[in-house]
């Protein structure tokens, strides 16, 4: 398994990763306005410019060229996305590139933010996420807002 940075070039790949688990494990729960809208926010042209932003930093884990995992971070301080392929889950990679995408935000010991859709709060937790406040809806996407912090892994 090779683990790197991101380029744009990834754009469509991570798109087709974020976009299938999204329609599998997210917005299922969602409203049409909710799913549309997040789907949305996954498709190739709005990654395509996260990738090239310096608002992000992004990594990626690839098996025989093939993706399999991706991790960005937002301002050094939010995991925007944590997404592993599904022959994956559970096997440590989610772990693995959380601990890269803090190391690469030079940010080490946060804290960190995450919105977490609700399939994704019990692994968040077992990265030593907790929950802050109640769970709340914008644009019909449903998330639990989630802190880390040093020490809580």
């Amino acid at each position: 398994m090779i683990l790197r940075e991101a380029v744009p070039e990834d754009a469509v790949r991570i798109s087709e990763l974020l976009t299938g688990l999204a329609e599998e494990f997210i917005v299922g729960e969602f409203s049409d306005e909710g799913r549309h809208h997040l789907l949305a926010h996954f498709g190739v042209a709005e990654m395509t410019v996260r990738l090239a932003s310096a608002e992000y930093r992004f990594q990626v884990a690839e098996i025989d060229s093939a993706l399999i995992g991706v991790v960005g971070v937002r301002d050094q301080t939010h995991l925007q996305y944590l997404f592993v392929s599904k022959p994956y889950q559970r096997a440590g990679l989610a772990r693995r590139l959380w601990k890269e995408a803090r190391r690469q935000a030079g940010n080490a010991r946060g804290p960190f933010t995450v919105n977490a859709s609700s399939y994704a709060v019990p692994a968040y937790e077992r990265l030593g996420f907790t929950a802050v406040g109640a769970v709340q809806e914008k644009n019909g996407v449903r998330f639990q807002p989630m802190k880390w912090m040093a020490g809580h892994e």
